[in-house]
């Protein structure tokens, strides 16, 4: 049976107390239950164990960059109850290390392997923490917002020409802007017309 977000929260509250199960956030899709990055194991392990709540399938753990930290989300389904959450823990982007899961859940495997090749995220205790996207000697975590592309690899140049685009991307909200102040209709964007086919006489 469906579980409401709070007695989900209530029932970790009650177990693990306010100082490891930090906040409920139940307007988010799915809700969002916030912990302290060294109570995720046990926390999971209830979630999965306990059966009125049954998370048996792990969707997904993903990370996210803020300015002064990381978030690393677990995004956990029921497939007996039918209903979802994710579970979030904030770590320093200084020393980024959280608990592996892998035994709990053995699709973590490959998802934390993900978070430490493109977030740089160590997760401790992971049987085989290697990069699974980049080449194992590749400088730098990609996803990270300060990161920056490496202008060669082994003496192959990384920038390839397009066009006025290449890889990575410059700023979008400055392309966005650039945009917004294009002149009005009437009056040709270049942008827009850019690399489109010229029309031919009689059309």
């Amino acid at each position: 049976m469906t579980m409401e977000p709070s007695l989900i929260f209530e029932h970790l509250l009650s177990k693990f107390g306010a100082t490891k199960v930090v906040e409920l956030r139940d307007r988010t899709i799915p809700p969002t239950i916030c912990v302290q990055p060294s109570a995720v194991r046990e926390v999971l392990h209830e979630l999965k164990n306990n059966r009125d709540l049954a998370f048996d399938y792990l969707q997904l753990i993903s990370g996210v960059d803020y300015p002064m930290h990381f978030e690393v989300v677990y995004h956990l389904t029921s497939l007996i109850h039918q209903h979802s959450l994710a579970v979030k823990a904030q770590i320093p982007r200084d020393n980024p290390v959280i608990a592996s899961i892998a035994d709990l859940y053995p699709a973590a495997n490959w998802h934390e392997r993900e978070q430490f090749d493109l977030m740089g995220i160590i997760f401790e205790g992971h049987p085989d923490l290697r990069r699974i996207l980049c080449p194992e000697d590749w400088e730098g975590h990609p996803l990270r917002k300060d990161y920056v592309q490496p202008l060669e690899y082994h003496g192959i140049s990384n920038v390839r020409k397009c066009s006025d685009d290449w890889y990575p991307k410059p700023d979008e909200d400055a392309k966005a802007i650039v945009r917004l102040k294009a002149p009005a209709s009437g009056s040709p964007n270049p942008a827009a017309t850019q690399g489109s086919p010229q029309a031919k006489p009689g059309e």
